[in-house]
């Protein structure tokens, strides 16, 4: 058997790396994207960089072994090569997807058909409006994991029965960390899945009303809200003007479905006034939906000020970087609870496949102790680079909005682990730096191993001027701090900037 590469002690940071899966696994998260050309060839869809990905971040890139899975289906059923395929684990899941392609198509056949004997559904469609299709497995994250995928694949396909007391072991555990109850938390194939499962109860809880997003999110949660629903406010920024402007579409009657933030938002690191948003909402019954990924609840407790809570367990729950999932948190003591879980219930998509629920749980067992790590090191690392002089900008929670941040930092509870950096001359240093620095490089964050990525490029290649427009550098590269020793990291960020001409 071929040893797999520990990318922590040897990250895979030269040009032949380009493609490497980060973790060294099949079922691996992020894929090593190198260098500042491989970045931008992944971006352009250039066969010399896309035919080396042996992996993806999974609701970006079809594995292998679901595009074969693919093609055996659409043999079977004798379909034609100008249909493509996606499937997924739901039937009501496979259904929504038929409906969102036919929704934005004009009189094409889309077809949902049971596969593997009840055990999956696929939607077939014309491959003229596949990109359509794709955007569902992108936005809503409910795709078909791989290793389902291999299951599908073999002969003896089966559920393993260890598979739903994992997942009750993980809603437990979740529920321990956060103080809330069992009952109350719903896993998901992804963190998406559940952002948007939580989008589908509020939209219908108060149709017709459009939702707020407040303060530049993660990339994928703002489109969710333009995708399904009546349409979302955009306050791009955590400040005293967005709550005034906030005030003013409440004060002025219109009806809001839930507000969504996240604490603190990726990437600039910010975190939003809870407190004041609860003051000017409360009077009006609005739902206050954070995402807490990236501070976790390890370090924070949202639950002060939030109804529902969504987080990626992906990210830091996970660690290893080789299984994907999210979780939603509606609050016990919410006005809302009693209707917001009726409806996620009625959803009935919290699932999450065994073999995927029985590796998180695993996963999870060191999840506070690895928190704790990152507390300690990420500080030191911006301390280190907040003084470089060839470093223009650092943004980490400590330094970010700090009141807003300390108004829900548990008292043991530190920064985290995530932090962003703009370098002085950037469109002469950034690729430099990002080339000479020998870390793993490429998307995700929350691993046991310190992950790198040019973030604007790689979530907003075609919005840049848009992202400038909102105060999201172009040239921002963003940090994602793992289990490794400070003198380790500390090193090659140095060795990296000394590259800079």
């Amino acid at each position: 058997m071929e040893q797999k590469r520990n990318v922590s002690e040897h990250p895979p940071f030269r040009e032949e790396d380009v493609g490497h899966p980060l973790p060294d696994s099949e079922y691996a998260v992020s894929v090593s994207l190198p260098t500042w050309d491989s970045v931008i060839g992944y971006e352009e869809s250039q066969d010399s960089v896309l035919d080396k990905l042996k992996t993806g971040y999974p609701r970006f890139f079809l594995s292998p072994v679901i595009k074969l899975l693919e093609n055996r289906v659409l043999k079977e059923f004798k379909i034609s090569d100008d249909f493509g395929c996606l499937i997924f684990t739901l039937e009501s899941v496979a259904i929504r997807c038929r409906e969102f392609i036919l929704n934005r198509t004009d009189g094409w056949k889309v077809d949902v058909k049971s596969i593997c004997e009840g055990q999956a559904f696929c939607v077939i469609f014309p491959k003229q409006v596949q990109d359509v299709a794709k955007k569902f497995w992108r936005f809503f994250g409910e795709g078909l994991s791989v290793r389902c995928a291999n299951s599908l694949l073999s002969e003896n396909y089966k559920i393993d029965p260890r598979g739903n007391d994992a997942l009750l072991a993980i809603k437990d555990r979740i529920a321990q960390d956060t103080g809330q109850c069992p009952e109350d938390v719903f896993i998901y194939p992804s963190g998406m899945a559940a952002v948007s499962s939580v989008h589908r109860a509020l939209t219908y809880i108060v149709p017709g009303a459009r939702s707020i997003q407040f303060d530049f999110p993660y990339v994928d949660v703002l489109k969710i809200q333009k995708e399904i629903g009546s349409g979302v406010v955009f306050l791009p920024a955590a400040n005293e003007q967005s709550i005034s402007e906030l005030e003013e579409i409440v004060n002025n009657g219109e009806k809001i479905c839930g507000i969504y933030c996240e604490l603190p938002s990726n990437p600039l690191l910010r975190s939003a006034d809870l407190n004041s948003i609860k003051r000017v909402t409360g009077p009006f019954d609005i739902p206050i939906v954070v995402d807490d990924t990236v501070a976790t609840n390890v370090n924070v407790d949202v639950f002060k000020y939030a109804d529902v809570a969504t987080t990626s367990l992906t990210k830091y729950y996970s660690g290893v970087g080789d299984v994907i999932a999210g979780a939603v948190i509606v609050n016990r003591d919410s006005l809302h609870k009693d209707k917001i879980v009726s409806q996620l219930k009625s959803q009935n998509d919290s699932t999450l496949y065994g073999e995927d629920a029985i590796t998180l749980k695993n996963n999870m067992v060191d999840y506070r102790e690895r928190i704790l790590r990152v507390n300690q090191t990420a500080p030191r690392l911006v301390e280190l680079l907040n003084n470089h002089q060839l470093i223009n900008k650092v943004w980490y929670p400590k330094h970010e909005t700090r009141t807003h941040y300390d108004a829900v930092k548990r008292d043991e509870g530190g920064f985290s682990g995530l932090f962003s950096i703009e370098l002085k001359n950037p469109e002469q240093s950034t690729s430099q730096f990002y080339n000479a620095l020998q870390l793993c490089k490429g998307p995700s964050l929350g691993a046991n191993f310190t992950l790198v990525c040019p973030y604007t490029i790689l979530a907003h290649y075609d919005e840049l001027e848009w992202c400038e427009e909102n105060g999201v550098s172009k040239w921002l590269i963003r940090v994602s701090v793992g289990q490794e020793s400070y003198d380790f990291l500390s090193q090659r960020f140095l060795d990296a900037l000394e590259a800079i001409d």
